[in-house]
Protein backbone atom coordinates (compact mmCIF):
# COMPACT_ATOMS: atom_id res chain seq x y z
CA UNK A 1 0.00 0.00 0.00
CA UNK A 2 2.93 2.40 1.27
CA UNK A 3 4.31 1.68 -1.97
CA UNK A 4 1.40 2.26 -4.30
CA UNK A 5 1.42 5.79 -2.61
CA UNK A 6 5.10 6.59 -3.16
CA UNK A 7 4.66 5.79 -6.62
CA UNK A 8 1.56 7.87 -7.16
CA UNK A 9 3.80 11.00 -6.14
CA UNK A 10 4.56 13.42 -9.11
CA UNK A 11 1.79 11.68 -11.76
CA UNK A 12 -0.32 14.49 -12.41
CA UNK A 13 -4.25 13.88 -13.23
CA UNK A 14 -4.47 10.78 -11.49
CA UNK A 15 -7.38 9.17 -9.76
CA UNK A 16 -6.84 7.96 -6.54
CA UNK A 17 -9.24 4.72 -5.12
CA UNK A 18 -7.09 3.66 -3.04
CA UNK A 19 -8.27 5.48 -0.35
CA UNK A 20 -10.56 3.70 2.30
CA UNK A 21 -12.95 6.54 3.74
CA UNK A 22 -15.41 8.58 2.74
CA UNK A 23 -14.42 12.17 0.50
CA UNK A 24 -17.00 14.01 2.67
CA UNK A 25 -16.19 16.20 5.77
CA UNK A 26 -17.62 15.27 8.59
CA UNK A 27 -21.24 16.76 8.88
CA UNK A 28 -20.91 20.35 10.63
CA UNK A 29 -23.52 19.35 13.46
CA UNK A 30 -21.20 16.50 14.58
CA UNK A 31 -18.28 19.29 14.24
CA UNK A 32 -20.39 21.88 16.44
CA UNK A 33 -20.36 19.32 18.76
CA UNK A 34 -16.74 19.35 19.64
CA UNK A 35 -16.39 22.93 19.50
CA UNK A 36 -19.07 23.21 22.08
CA UNK A 37 -17.39 20.43 24.60
CA UNK A 38 -13.64 22.79 24.27
CA UNK A 39 -15.69 25.87 24.93
CA UNK A 40 -17.63 24.19 28.11
CA UNK A 41 -14.35 23.33 29.68
CA UNK A 42 -14.75 19.38 28.36
CA UNK A 43 -10.53 19.68 27.91
CA UNK A 44 -9.64 17.26 30.41
CA UNK A 45 -8.81 13.57 31.13
CA UNK A 46 -11.76 11.04 31.94
CA UNK A 47 -12.00 7.88 32.11
CA UNK A 48 -10.33 4.93 30.42
CA UNK A 49 -13.20 3.15 29.80
CA UNK A 50 -14.42 5.93 28.16
CA UNK A 51 -17.11 8.79 29.28
CA UNK A 52 -20.45 6.68 30.30
CA UNK A 53 -22.61 9.16 27.79
CA UNK A 54 -20.77 8.02 25.05
CA UNK A 55 -20.74 4.30 25.98
CA UNK A 56 -24.54 5.01 26.99
CA UNK A 57 -24.94 6.38 23.53
CA UNK A 58 -22.94 3.48 21.93
CA UNK A 59 -25.63 0.93 24.09
CA UNK A 60 -28.63 2.80 22.78
CA UNK A 61 -27.34 2.52 19.00
CA UNK A 62 -26.66 -0.81 19.22
CA UNK A 63 -30.49 -1.60 20.66
CA UNK A 64 -32.07 0.66 19.07
CA UNK A 65 -30.50 -0.72 15.55
CA UNK A 66 -30.18 -4.54 16.00
CA UNK A 67 -32.06 -5.28 19.16
CA UNK A 68 -28.70 -6.17 20.93
CA UNK A 69 -27.82 -5.08 24.68
CA UNK A 70 -25.39 -3.91 25.95
CA UNK A 71 -24.44 -2.46 29.51
CA UNK A 72 -21.71 0.57 29.59
CA UNK A 73 -19.61 -1.81 31.35
CA UNK A 74 -19.16 -4.04 28.49
CA UNK A 75 -18.08 -1.12 25.97
CA UNK A 76 -14.66 0.16 25.75
CA UNK A 77 -13.82 3.87 23.78
CA UNK A 78 -10.78 3.09 22.11
CA UNK A 79 -8.83 5.12 19.65
CA UNK A 80 -10.08 4.19 16.13
CA UNK A 81 -11.35 0.61 15.52
CA UNK A 82 -8.03 -0.52 14.63
CA UNK A 83 -6.66 0.34 18.06
CA UNK A 84 -9.70 -1.82 19.80
CA UNK A 85 -8.98 -4.90 17.05
CA UNK A 86 -5.02 -4.62 18.28
CA UNK A 87 -5.93 -4.57 22.10
CA UNK A 88 -8.04 -7.44 21.68
CA UNK A 89 -5.19 -9.55 20.59
CA UNK A 90 -3.08 -8.18 22.99
CA UNK A 91 -4.98 -9.56 25.60
CA UNK A 92 -6.35 -12.80 24.62
CA UNK A 93 -3.20 -14.18 22.51
CA UNK A 94 -0.60 -16.54 24.27
CA UNK A 95 2.31 -16.78 22.36
CA UNK A 96 1.88 -19.20 19.86
CA UNK A 97 -1.86 -19.32 19.70
CA UNK A 98 -3.59 -19.26 16.61
CA UNK A 99 -6.08 -17.29 14.83
CA UNK A 100 -8.20 -18.20 11.89
CA UNK A 101 -8.35 -15.01 10.00
CA UNK A 102 -10.86 -15.15 6.80
CA UNK A 103 -9.37 -14.16 3.58
CA UNK A 104 -9.62 -11.42 1.93
CA UNK A 105 -8.53 -9.68 4.99
CA UNK A 106 -8.01 -6.07 6.42
CA UNK A 107 -4.39 -5.61 6.19
CA UNK A 108 -3.87 -4.71 9.79
CA UNK A 109 -5.59 -8.23 11.26
CA UNK A 110 -2.74 -10.35 10.01
CA UNK A 111 0.11 -7.87 11.89
CA UNK A 112 -2.06 -7.31 15.15
CA UNK A 113 -1.79 -11.35 15.75
CA UNK A 114 1.86 -11.48 14.97
CA UNK A 115 2.89 -8.53 17.36
CA UNK A 116 0.68 -10.13 19.73
CA UNK A 117 2.64 -13.36 19.38
CA UNK A 118 0.06 -15.39 17.66
CA UNK A 119 -0.05 -17.45 14.25
CA UNK A 120 -2.47 -16.14 11.61
CA UNK A 121 -4.12 -19.26 9.70
CA UNK A 122 -5.49 -18.38 6.80
CA UNK A 123 -8.93 -19.63 5.28
CA UNK A 124 -9.05 -17.77 1.73
CA UNK A 125 -12.59 -17.42 -0.51
CA UNK A 126 -12.37 -15.81 -4.22
CA UNK A 127 -14.72 -14.44 -6.08
CA UNK A 128 -16.05 -17.51 -7.64
CA UNK A 129 -17.48 -17.99 -4.00
CA UNK A 130 -18.64 -14.44 -3.55
CA UNK A 131 -15.81 -13.64 -0.87
CA UNK A 132 -17.85 -16.27 1.04
CA UNK A 133 -15.94 -18.87 3.53
CA UNK A 134 -16.74 -21.74 3.65
CA UNK A 135 -17.85 -23.76 6.74
CA UNK A 136 -15.92 -26.94 6.67
CA UNK A 137 -13.16 -25.31 5.13
CA UNK A 138 -13.18 -22.73 8.29
CA UNK A 139 -13.36 -26.19 10.47
CA UNK A 140 -10.65 -27.76 8.96
CA UNK A 141 -8.23 -25.11 10.05
CA UNK A 142 -8.66 -25.17 13.43
CA UNK A 143 -6.22 -27.19 16.06
CA UNK A 144 -5.36 -27.61 19.51
CA UNK A 145 -4.04 -23.79 19.13
CA UNK A 146 -6.73 -22.08 17.71
CA UNK A 147 -7.69 -19.49 19.99
CA UNK A 148 -10.49 -17.40 17.77
CA UNK A 149 -11.67 -16.79 14.58
CA UNK A 150 -11.59 -12.87 12.90
CA UNK A 151 -14.55 -12.22 11.04
CA UNK A 152 -15.08 -8.93 9.14
CA UNK A 153 -18.80 -8.56 7.59
CA UNK A 154 -19.43 -6.48 5.68
CA UNK A 155 -16.34 -6.91 4.22
CA UNK A 156 -12.86 -4.91 3.59
CA UNK A 157 -11.87 -5.40 1.06
CA UNK A 158 -14.48 -7.47 -0.66
CA UNK A 159 -17.71 -5.84 0.06
CA UNK A 160 -18.87 -9.14 1.36
CA UNK A 161 -22.25 -9.44 3.51
CA UNK A 162 -22.17 -12.56 5.41
CA UNK A 163 -25.82 -14.31 5.82
CA UNK A 164 -27.37 -15.48 8.92
CA UNK A 165 -27.31 -18.92 7.86
CA UNK A 166 -23.38 -18.74 7.42
CA UNK A 167 -22.91 -16.70 10.37
CA UNK A 168 -24.91 -19.63 12.37
CA UNK A 169 -22.97 -22.09 10.82
CA UNK A 170 -19.54 -20.45 12.23
CA UNK A 171 -21.10 -19.66 15.47
CA UNK A 172 -21.66 -23.35 15.88
CA UNK A 173 -17.77 -23.76 15.21
CA UNK A 174 -16.97 -21.44 17.74
CA UNK A 175 -19.11 -23.52 20.17
CA UNK A 176 -17.93 -26.34 19.50
CA UNK A 177 -14.23 -25.98 19.97
CA UNK A 178 -14.95 -23.18 22.44
CA UNK A 179 -13.14 -20.63 20.53
CA UNK A 180 -13.22 -16.10 20.76
CA UNK A 181 -14.69 -14.92 18.09
CA UNK A 182 -13.41 -11.23 17.01
CA UNK A 183 -15.88 -9.43 14.72
CA UNK A 184 -15.47 -6.95 12.71
CA UNK A 185 -18.77 -4.73 12.17
CA UNK A 186 -16.82 -1.04 11.81
CA UNK A 187 -19.07 -1.24 7.93
CA UNK A 188 -22.53 -2.33 9.95
CA UNK A 189 -24.38 0.69 8.32
CA UNK A 190 -23.26 0.25 4.75
CA UNK A 191 -25.42 -3.12 3.76
CA UNK A 192 -27.11 -2.67 0.20
CA UNK A 193 -28.88 -5.84 -0.09
CA UNK A 194 -30.25 -7.54 3.06
CA UNK A 195 -29.84 -6.53 6.64
CA UNK A 196 -26.77 -6.54 8.84
CA UNK A 197 -26.87 -9.26 11.07
CA UNK A 198 -24.39 -8.43 14.63
CA UNK A 199 -22.29 -11.77 15.38
CA UNK A 200 -23.18 -11.02 19.34
CA UNK A 201 -27.01 -11.39 18.47
CA UNK A 202 -26.92 -15.16 17.17
CA UNK A 203 -27.88 -17.34 19.98
CA UNK A 204 -24.67 -18.11 22.82
CA UNK A 205 -22.65 -15.91 21.06
CA UNK A 206 -22.65 -12.76 23.31
CA UNK A 207 -20.43 -14.36 25.64
CA UNK A 208 -17.82 -15.71 23.66
CA UNK A 209 -17.44 -12.31 20.80
CA UNK A 210 -16.13 -9.11 20.84
CA UNK A 211 -17.58 -6.59 18.46
CA UNK A 212 -15.59 -4.12 16.89
CA UNK A 213 -17.49 -0.49 16.20
CA UNK A 214 -16.30 2.74 15.24
CA UNK A 215 -17.66 6.07 14.37
CA UNK A 216 -14.76 6.58 11.33
CA UNK A 217 -16.91 5.35 8.13
CA UNK A 218 -20.60 5.69 9.34
CA UNK A 219 -20.43 9.36 10.49
CA UNK A 220 -17.24 10.52 8.12
CA UNK A 221 -14.80 10.64 11.19
CA UNK A 222 -11.68 9.23 10.20
CA UNK A 223 -9.24 11.17 11.53
CA UNK A 224 -11.27 12.11 14.63
CA UNK A 225 -9.63 8.28 15.71
CA UNK A 226 -12.57 6.93 17.28
CA UNK A 227 -13.57 3.06 17.90
CA UNK A 228 -14.96 0.80 20.15
CA UNK A 229 -15.04 -3.14 21.41
CA UNK A 230 -18.32 -4.53 23.08
CA UNK A 231 -17.59 -7.63 24.78
CA UNK A 232 -17.49 -9.23 28.51
CA UNK A 233 -15.89 -6.78 30.73
CA UNK A 234 -13.49 -9.39 31.74
CA UNK A 235 -11.37 -9.11 28.75
CA UNK A 236 -12.06 -5.05 28.10
CA UNK A 237 -11.03 -3.92 31.41
CA UNK A 238 -7.54 -6.36 30.64
CA UNK A 239 -7.78 -4.09 27.56
CA UNK A 240 -8.13 -0.99 29.27
CA UNK A 241 -5.25 -1.61 31.28
CA UNK A 242 -3.19 -2.69 28.83
CA UNK A 243 -3.97 0.46 26.09
CA UNK A 244 -3.86 2.79 28.91
CA UNK A 245 0.17 3.71 28.65
CA UNK A 246 -0.32 3.82 24.82
CA UNK A 247 -3.00 6.47 24.79
CA UNK A 248 -4.16 6.99 28.48
CA UNK A 249 -7.65 7.85 27.34
CA UNK A 250 -9.68 9.38 24.33
CA UNK A 251 -9.45 12.47 23.11
CA UNK A 252 -12.24 14.08 25.52
CA UNK A 253 -14.06 16.85 23.20
CA UNK A 254 -14.50 13.64 20.13
CA UNK A 255 -16.16 11.74 22.77
CA UNK A 256 -18.20 14.20 23.28
CA UNK A 257 -19.05 14.93 19.72
CA UNK A 258 -19.47 11.24 19.17
CA UNK A 259 -22.05 10.89 21.78
CA UNK A 260 -23.74 13.44 20.28
CA UNK A 261 -23.72 11.79 16.65
CA UNK A 262 -25.09 8.49 17.60
CA UNK A 263 -27.81 9.74 19.98
CA UNK A 264 -28.99 12.35 16.77
CA UNK A 265 -27.66 11.73 13.80
CA UNK A 266 -29.37 8.56 12.31
CA UNK A 267 -30.62 10.30 9.15
CA UNK A 268 -27.27 11.58 8.16
CA UNK A 269 -25.88 8.11 8.79
CA UNK A 270 -28.58 6.70 5.89
CA UNK A 271 -27.43 9.56 3.59
CA UNK A 272 -23.94 8.53 3.80
CA UNK A 273 -24.86 4.89 3.55
CA UNK A 274 -26.80 5.42 0.49
CA UNK A 275 -24.16 7.87 -1.25
CA UNK A 276 -21.86 5.13 -0.86
CA UNK A 277 -23.83 2.65 -1.68
CA UNK A 278 -25.09 3.80 -5.23
CA UNK A 279 -21.38 4.66 -5.68
CA UNK A 280 -20.33 1.25 -5.35
CA UNK A 281 -23.22 -0.29 -7.09
CA UNK A 282 -21.94 2.07 -10.06
CA UNK A 283 -18.64 1.20 -9.76
CA UNK A 284 -19.21 -2.32 -9.92
CA UNK A 285 -21.07 -2.48 -13.30
CA UNK A 286 -18.51 -0.68 -14.82
CA UNK A 287 -15.87 -2.28 -13.80
CA UNK A 288 -16.89 -6.03 -13.90
CA UNK A 289 -17.19 -5.67 -17.77
CA UNK A 290 -13.75 -4.86 -18.10
CA UNK A 291 -11.60 -7.13 -19.90
CA UNK A 292 -10.04 -9.87 -18.10
CA UNK A 293 -11.89 -8.62 -14.95
CA UNK A 294 -13.76 -11.31 -12.70
CA UNK A 295 -15.42 -10.65 -9.06
CA UNK A 296 -18.38 -10.78 -7.03
CA UNK A 297 -21.45 -7.83 -6.48
CA UNK A 298 -20.68 -6.14 -3.33
CA UNK A 299 -23.39 -6.54 -0.59
CA UNK A 300 -21.77 -3.88 1.31
CA UNK A 301 -18.80 -1.48 2.14
CA UNK A 302 -17.51 0.70 -0.32
CA UNK A 303 -14.91 -1.63 -2.11
CA UNK A 304 -14.80 -3.62 -5.05
CA UNK A 305 -12.05 -6.67 -4.50
CA UNK A 306 -11.34 -7.66 -8.47
CA UNK A 307 -9.59 -10.69 -9.70
CA UNK A 308 -7.27 -9.65 -12.75
CA UNK A 309 -5.34 -13.20 -13.30
CA UNK A 310 -7.54 -13.59 -16.87
CA UNK A 311 -5.42 -10.33 -17.87
CA UNK A 312 -2.14 -12.24 -17.61
CA UNK A 313 -1.37 -10.12 -14.98
CA UNK A 314 -0.70 -10.09 -10.88
CA UNK A 315 -2.40 -7.95 -8.50
CA UNK A 316 1.18 -6.00 -8.15
CA UNK A 317 1.44 -5.44 -12.27
CA UNK A 318 -1.65 -4.69 -12.84
CA UNK A 319 -2.04 -1.73 -10.31
CA UNK A 320 1.62 -0.59 -11.86
CA UNK A 321 0.34 -0.71 -15.26
CA UNK A 322 -2.74 0.81 -14.59
CA UNK A 323 -0.97 3.35 -12.43
CA UNK A 324 2.24 3.94 -15.00
CA UNK A 325 -0.08 3.69 -18.19
CA UNK A 326 -3.81 5.08 -17.14
CA UNK A 327 -2.55 7.27 -14.05
CA UNK A 328 -5.11 5.38 -11.81
CA UNK A 329 -4.20 4.65 -8.33
CA UNK A 330 -5.34 0.97 -6.91
CA UNK A 331 -4.06 -1.16 -4.38
CA UNK A 332 -2.40 -4.65 -5.11
CA UNK A 333 -4.70 -7.35 -3.41
CA UNK A 334 -0.95 -9.05 -1.65
CA UNK A 335 -1.85 -6.40 1.00
CA UNK A 336 -4.95 -8.28 1.61
CA UNK A 337 -3.34 -11.89 2.21
CA UNK A 338 -1.19 -13.88 1.02
CA UNK A 339 -3.42 -15.98 -0.97
CA UNK A 340 -4.78 -12.39 -3.13
CA UNK A 341 -2.06 -11.96 -4.79
CA UNK A 342 -4.48 -12.17 -8.68
CA UNK A 343 -6.05 -9.07 -7.33
CA UNK A 344 -6.08 -5.24 -6.93
CA UNK A 345 -8.37 -3.35 -4.62
CA UNK A 346 -9.89 -0.09 -5.35
CA UNK A 347 -12.53 2.05 -2.91
CA UNK A 348 -15.60 3.67 -4.32
CA UNK A 349 -14.79 6.85 -2.35
CA UNK A 350 -15.20 9.29 -5.38
CA UNK A 351 -17.69 10.73 -7.22
CA UNK A 352 -19.19 8.79 -9.75
CA UNK A 353 -18.24 10.83 -12.69
CA UNK A 354 -14.10 9.84 -11.28
CA UNK A 355 -15.17 6.44 -11.25
CA UNK A 356 -16.64 6.16 -14.76
CA UNK A 357 -13.10 7.89 -16.17
CA UNK A 358 -11.12 5.34 -13.81
CA UNK A 359 -13.14 2.45 -15.70
CA UNK A 360 -12.65 4.40 -19.07
CA UNK A 361 -8.46 4.82 -18.61
CA UNK A 362 -8.51 1.41 -17.36
CA UNK A 363 -10.26 -0.25 -20.21
CA UNK A 364 -8.22 1.42 -23.14
CA UNK A 365 -5.29 -0.19 -21.79
CA UNK A 366 -6.28 -3.87 -21.39
CA UNK A 367 -7.85 -3.77 -25.11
Amino acid sequence: MMKMAEMAKGITDSIDLTLGEPDITTPEVICEELYKAAKNGETHYVPGMGILGLRTAISDYWDRKYGLNYDPDEILVTTGGSHASYLTMQVCLDPGDEVIILEPFFTFYEEQVLQAGGVPIYCMSGAEKGFLPDPKEIESKISKRTKAILINSPCNPTGAVFPYELLMKISQIASKYDLLVVSDELYESFVYEGTHVPFASLPGMKERTITIGGMSKTYAMTGWRIGYAMGSPVYLKAMQVTGVSQTLSVNTMVQRASEFALNNCDDIVKEISTLYGERTKFAYEKFKTLPGIKTAEPKGSFYLFLDVSATGMDGEEFATKALKEARVVTIPGASFGPNCNNYIRIACTVSEEMLEEASRRIRKILV
